[in-house]
């Protein structure tokens, strides 16, 4: 940056110059004499210079880094609809999950799988929390919540009146 800025900047261009730029009275003064002139000499004294400036240089970007990981860090997450649309999940059937990880869809009763975790329940002060207690059917696959996939098993079934007609018949 060469030259009085002041009145001329607002605070937040101020920031952004700070964290961005070098000010030129920062610099040795052979990357002065090169800003203001065309003369290009170098002495032992200048050679530490740049040396100490090449320093700066690299704290500076590890800076850089550090600001780039923190962005990176909060950059938004995908949202549940974009999740959903990214899935190609389309309609399906919600259903109630019960406490012991059990819920009917159709004519079919189903079980979750102990591994899945986000049906556990969670010990609070008052007493057993469970965060997750409906379940999507769609397509012949089963989702959490949050549109993660979830292992189930089929433990049975209501039998139609047919078929249990003729089992009595046997």
């Amino acid at each position: 940056m060469i030259g009085d800025t002041s009145g001329i900047e607002t605070e937040y261009k101020k920031a952004v110059h700070a964290k961005r730029e070098i000010p030129v009275s920062s610099c040795p003064s052979v990357i002065e004499d090169m800003m203001y002139s065309t003369r290009g000499t170098t002495s032992n004294t200048e050679e530490e210079e740049i040396a100490g400036f090449r320093t700066m240089l690299e704290r500076l970007d590890a800076q850089a880094e550090k600001y780039e990981s923190y962005k990176t860090a909060r950059k938004k997450t995908e949202s549940l609809f974009q999740k959903k649309c990214r899935l190609g999940i389309r309609g399906g059937e919600w259903c109630t999950v019960d406490t012991d990880n059990k819920f009917w869809c159709g004519n079919n009763h189903y079980r979750i799988d102990e591994k899945e975790t986000q049906y556990q329940p969670v010990e609070t002060e008052i007493g057993e929390y469970y965060a997750m207690d409906r379940i999507l059917v769609s397509g012949g696959k089963f989702y959490d919540m949050n549109y993660d996939e979830v292992k189930v098993y089929c433990i049975g079934g209501i039998v139609s009146a047919d078929i249990f007609e003729r089992q009595l018949r046997v």
